[in-house]
């Protein structure tokens, strides 16, 4: 069975082929990101709070699947940058909540064009129908995969 090439099997081991098709599709995503300065991480805490609302920071962390000291660099960066506000659960003055300020919308407003153009361009084989299909069943391992990255924290994601 061929993965490398533009011969990969059909009947290959599909994690073998996302794994393929996300180092090739990473690069061309980091690309498109790259004028608004975030990163990965950033990117998907950002599109978590879009998603989900606001969150606390610890909830953010698992969802993100990192430990609490490295997402308090990205929140860092995101507040810096205007795109997150920070405040206090009124029921836990102890906690921190996370949630995407008006620039933050607009910014993934925009990455969702570039994302959108990006599909158009790596999908191109597919038909609309195929890639909703695609769409809908990559959502669906992400969601039972997700479930799998709950507590306990020191599991990689």
């Amino acid at each position: 069975m061929s993965v490398t090439g533009t011969g990969a099997s059909a009947r290959g081991a599909s994690s073998l082929l996302i794994a393929q098709l996300a180092r090739g599709t990473r690069r061309r995503v980091e690309q498109a990101v790259a004028p608004t300065g975030l990163r990965p991480r950033e990117l998907l805490a950002l599109q978590h709070l879009r998603e989900r609302g606001p969150s606390p920071q610890q909830t953010l962390a698992e969802l993100i699947g990192i430990d609490a000291t490295n997402l308090v660099a990205v929140l860092n960066r995101l507040d810096d940058a205007g795109l997150i506000e920070r405040g206090r659960d009124r029921a836990d003055r102890r906690k921190a909540i996370i949630a995407i300020s008006p620039l933050g919308d607009r910014v993934l407003a925009d990455l969702d064009e570039a994302m959108h153009a990006l599909d158009d361009e790596i999908l191109v084989t597919l038909t609309a129908a195929e890639r909703e299909t695609l769409n809908t069943l990559l959502a669906k391992a992400i969601e039972h995969f997700g479930a799998e990255c709950g507590p306990p924290a020191d599991r990689s994601c």
